[in-house]
């Protein structure tokens, strides 16, 4: 078993007074230190504990990135008897410091990321999760081959100044707007967190960079527009079963992962005998409780004899097809709109919820969300619910002007 000590060296105190902290590492009668990278007044330095005193903000971040760090040297010591290699202090610093190449490649570490995600898809990862980080990882992959000539790069090379190059190249190379780009980035960024927590690198450098997702206004059907969608006769199959399944988002809220994997069992029957969808959302497995509208009942009924078959309530297509389908269904109901799921969501958060003077707690409940502010981002101030508020203004002024 490894022994770890940290020291500070005060006879090599620094311009500003304070001592560098470091830690010795013993195995076998064999030690080996490195630097802490950080620095403490001497008087504020426990020996007998191999800590500061702790009786300040400062002084207790850096116990606390102490610990952090002998944490990971005690990790590390684990994984090289895991793997069945000598332990010894060399070798737990080696691999500390991001000297053992086989450990701190990047493309390495987030190919291991992917493959533990595969794992947990279907109970606490959505599918589109792991798909997303299997995108990001080939995007990066790209950049490194385009702009660099490498096929790989070690975690402790990526910097501030990779990640601006590798920005530049998404928007331009990629033509990604600034939204689609700063995912890509926050994507790599969580692998060099994970990089921070084993203490390969000191600092995400994804800090650094000046990232910033810009406001997008998140379109919506009117009532008139879903009115014309819902009740236009479509004579091809494809899109007519394609628009059944966007005018039951646009009265349910689900995602597309929600209402593709909806099963009868996620429709039960309440105290007042109507029918609800209480079904835990794919992505964040928050819990939907969603009142059933006839609308979205008598799609459910259409398709009920295709149900016993697949055993799924709705017929849903391939998200790429779904898409696909529905620029055809746009064009033919003369909406000049981009419709996708997401689109039918955010209809059910405006047109048929808030703009019917229902809750935003009670639709952020519907929608599944952890809280009211991420139902404010979808939701819109409908033009009729101001006009309907300043209605109320006019009539208090009136009322008052007669007194």
């Amino acid at each position: 078993m490894i022994n770890v000590l940290f020291y500070v060296k005060r006879k090599k105190p620094l311009k500003d007074g304070t001592v560098p902290i470091f830690v010795r590492v013993t195995a076998n009668g064999t030690s080996h230190e490195v630097s802490m990278h950080s620095s403490i007044a001497p008087s504020q330095w426990l020996a007998v504990k191999g800590r500061t005193r702790g009786n300040t903000l400062s002084n207790k971040q850096i116990n606390s990135y102490l610990e952090q760090q002998e944490f990971r040297l005690r990790e590390i010591e684990q994984e090289l008897g895991n793997e069945g290699k000598q332990i010894s202090a060399k070798a737990v610093i080696a691999r500390y410091k991001g000297q053992d190449e086989e450990n701190t490649s990047l493309l390495t570490m987030y190919r291991e990321h992917n493959a533990k995600l595969a794992e947990l898809v279907g109970s606490t990862v959505a599918h589109n999760t792991h798909k997303r980080h299997e995108t990001s990882l080939k995007l990066f992959e790209e950049f490194l081959s385009a702009k660099y000539g490498k096929t790989d790069i070690q975690v402790k090379d990526v910097s501030a100044a990779v990640l601006e190059d590798y920005r530049h190249y998404l928007m331009t190379a990629r033509k990604n707007n600034n939204n689609t780009m700063v995912k890509y980035l926050l994507n790599l960024g969580k692998i060099l967190n994970h990089a921070v927590t084993l203490g390969i690198i000191r600092q995400n450098p994804t800090v650094l960079l000046k990232l910033h997702v810009e406001e997008v206004d998140k379109e919506f059907l009117t009532k008139e527009e879903l009115d014309v969608l819902a009740t236009k006769e479509i004579t091809v199959q494809r899109l007519a079963q394609v628009r059944d399944i966007f005018v039951f988002c646009c009265y349910t809220g689900l995602a597309y992962a929600d209402v593709a994997s909806l099963v009868p069992d996620d429709i039960t029957t309440g105290n007042e005998g109507r029918q609800w969808i209480r079904k835990a959302r794919t992505k964040t497995r928050n819990m939907c409780n969603i009142p059933l509208l006839s609308p979205a009942q008598r799609i459910i009924e259409r398709y009920s004899e295709g149900c016993r078959i697949t055993g799924r309530l709705l017929p849903v297509l391939s998200n790429q097809k779904m898409n696909a389908y529905l620029k055809e269904l746009a064009t033919i109901c003369g909406i000049r709109k981009q419709l996708s799921t997401h689109c039918a969501r955010h209809t059910f958060a405006t047109t048929v919820t808030l703009a019917n003077q229902v809750s935003i707690e009670n639709v952020s409940k519907m929608l599944g969300h952890s809280n009211i502010r991420m139902t404010q981002h979808y939701a819109k101030i409908l033009n009729s619910s101001i006009e309907r508020d300043m209605e109320k203004v006019e009539f208090a002024i009136a009322k008052e002007s007669k007194e």
